[in-house]
């Protein structure tokens, strides 16, 4: 076989005899090319055999990958990377080559059948059970083995799972932890084995997610909560198409006493839901509920254990009686997060009703993490107000209200929308939001950017801040996170080229050297990043050590290249970079002019596509890390790449 003579090779097409026969340099040089190939696969594949007999693995295994490279439709590089994968007793990643092999090489390949039997003899070997954990002293296992084992791992709904058969006495200790985590999807297509393994231990799942639906796909497995007993689940997940209340209240009724996380959510707008009274009457432990509603009915008793609330209203409004009947019957909630934005004159009394409360959002899906709050300080610590589908309105006269009076409490404040009001600056007569550490606004009317404005003015301890629409356009703005001496993040989107204030901001940062505060930082440019007059300016920023440029514009290539190449070529302490260009491809050599940076070890590209020249110019590249890449790739240079960098992320 001649290895060369494939398309997936650009630089040895094939010449058709035709052309060989009419002119002698054609076909000697074809000739000796071909010997020269044939020769450099020989050589390669005789060196990695000898690397790998001394040891010497990832030498032998970057050997194999560049025989993958010149030809990945023969047989050679992966049954060269796969026998050096099995010396090492690696035998899932000698299974996961030999399984690429076989996909990329042709039947008719002398290798073949090769791939086929070493292919056979991995999986074997991988499939090998070792029962040590009985030999081990009882308490060692179940305070440090067990929880490393299984403490991230989730049961799925195609693979029984393997822990459970390695020994009875591997049986008997994860069942004693009561820590089984189910989580799968079209519960009525999965296969019996995997059912009948739900049922067999239903009494030791504490975890529990699942689709549901009265459809064929789903063939009404909502019913597994009635047919089988769960006494030990404490999180339920469900997402559900199609059923009734009355079918809903049901299952809970079988397994509503002992949950305290519930999620309950649908795809279907058809689907007429559940309401949050009937809900929390069947399940009086809650203590955490996301729940996707067509109504509210008012609550008409306490429900104190609740802490955690999360409700997508999809048919009633949020009025202002509603909202204080909500808080009056859960007096303990500490996170409350709301959609679509209700009436906002429940503000001025939502801290009465629930003191407790730390985190808030209103007119935004999942601003903030159910955790991240110090228990101690009183008052609401996150705050977050917005829009996220139709346009609606922020009410400064109550918005400002609570703002002022939890200003000592703050720490993470995130608006966005329109303000109508037209007096919503605030007035400095001694007051500070003390901890106010994070202030993100996306403001699309001038009177939100006003607000963002005073509370930059009376936030000295702000540490990371976004600024998105026309918060991002305004002088007095920059001019004002300018003078603060801790920020650290700064993110900012659709400005104007050619900002003298943002230009000035980032010169000032400048002139602080090493002993600047700013680490990181994001610009999302909206026009060509040649137009930007500041650009230049982010390669003297000696303390960055994260940056992100997103362009979703068409970029000219020159302009674009010479851009990173600035930027790269200072910028000392940068170890992160992330490239976004949306819809539109990296511009080639992109990846080659980075590689002046000393130190940078993460990436991150999202691209529509990322030339092969770049790909494998990551190779080069000494301290890189981590890559994370947003495009399609073609497999054997992804292959290539975790051959030489030791975490690669690629999605399509």
């Amino acid at each position: 076989m001649n290895p060369l003579n494939n398309d997936n090779v650009p630089p040895f097409p094939v010449i058709h005899p035709s052309l060989q026969q009419r002119d002698t340099t054609i076909s000697t040089t074809t000739e000796a090319i071909t010997q020269l190939g044939s020769q450099l696969m020989d050589n390669l594949n005789r060196r990695s055999t000898a690397l790998a007999n001394g040891a010497h693995f990832d030498l032998a295994l970057r050997d194999a990958a560049v025989m993958r490279a010149i030809c990945p439709t023969s047989s050679l590089g992966y049954l060269k990377a796969g026998d050096i994968y099995q010396q090492q007793g690696r035998q899932q990643k000698a299974v996961a080559m030999y399984d690429e092999g076989l996909r990329n090489t042709p039947a008719s390949d002398h290798g073949y059948t090769n791939l086929q039997v070493q292919h056979a003899s991995a999986l074997s070997a991988a499939n090998k059970q070792v029962d040590f954990i009985s030999q081990l002293p009882l308490d060692l296992v179940e305070s440090e083995l067990l929880p490393l084992v299984w403490d991230n791992y989730k049961l799925d709904s195609d693979t029984p799972c393997p822990y459970l058969y390695v020994s009875h006495t591997w049986r008997r200790l994860i069942l004693q932890c009561n820590n089984l985590n189910f989580e799968h999807e079209e519960l009525g297509k999965s296969n019996t084995v995997y059912l009948r393994e739900l049922e067999q231990f239903s009494e030791h799942v504490k975890t529990l997610s699942m689709e549901a639906g009265t459809t064929d796909v789903y063939k009404d497995s909502l019913a597994i909560l009635n047919r089988c007993q769960f006494p030990n689940l404490t999180k339920l997940s469900i997402m559900y198409i199609g059923y009734e209340e009355y079918e809903l209240t049901s299952a809970l009724d079988s397994v509503g006493n002992t949950l305290t996380n519930l999620t309950l959510s649908t795809q279907e707008r058809n689907t007429p839901g559940i309401h949050l009274a009937v809900v929390l009457g069947h399940c009086p432990n809650l203590v955490s509920l996301d729940l996707q509603v067509w109504g509210i009915l008012d609550l008409t008793e306490e429900y104190p254990k609740l802490t955690h609330l999360a409700m997508n209203v999809m048919g009633d409004d949020l009025s202002q009686d509603t909202m204080t009947n909500i808080c009056s019957y859960l007096p303990s909630l500490v996170f409350l997060e709301l959609f679509p934005l209700p009436d906002l004159r429940f503000l001025t009394t939502v801290c009465g009703y629930c003191p407790e409360m730390k985190l808030l959002t209103c007119g935004v899906f999942n601003a903030f993490d159910q955790g991240g709050w110090h228990q101690q300080v009183q008052g609401l610590q996150k705050l977050c107000f917005g829009l996220d589908g139709d346009h609606e309105e922020l009410h400064a006269d109550h918005l400002i209200p609570l703002l002022l009076e939890n200003r000592r409490s703050l720490d993470h404040i995130r608006l966005e929308g329109t303000i109508m009001d037209p007096n919503v600056s605030l007035h400095d007569d001694g007051l500070k939001f003390d901890r106010l550490e994070t202030l993100d606004i996306t403001a699309d009317n001038d009177e939100l950017a006003t607000l963002a404005l005073s509370i930059i003015q009376l936030s000295p301890h702000l540490q990371h801040v976004k600024l998105s629409n026309e918060a991002a356009k305004r002088d007095d703005i920059w001019n004002a996170v300018k003078e603060l001496s801790n920020l650290q993040t700064l993110s900012a989107k659709e400005m104007t080229v050619d900002s003298i204030s943002f230009r000035s901001l980032l010169e000032h940062k400048v002139q602080h050297g090493t002993g600047s505060s700013l680490t990181e930082l994001h610009v999302d440019l909206d026009a060509q990043i040649s137009m930007f007059s500041w650009i230049d300016v982010i390669s003297g920023l000696n303390s960055l050590k994260k940056l992100g440029i997103s362009t979703t514009h068409s970029q000219g290539s020159s302009h674009y290249l010479s851009a990173i190449a600035t930027i790269t070529k200072g910028c000392p302490s940068l170890s992160c970079l992330e490239l976004y260009c949306g819809r539109q491809p990296l511009p080639e050599g992109t990846i080659v002019h980075m590689n002046d940076h000393p130190i940078l070890q993460r990436l991150r590209i999202h691209a529509s596509s990322i030339a092969r020249r770049d790909i494998v110019h990551l190779l080069s590249l000494t301290n890189i890390k981590h890559v994370i890449i947003i495009a399609p790739v073609d497999d054997y240079l992804v292959t290539l790449l975790r051959d030489h960098i030791p975490h690669v992320e690629q999605k399509p």
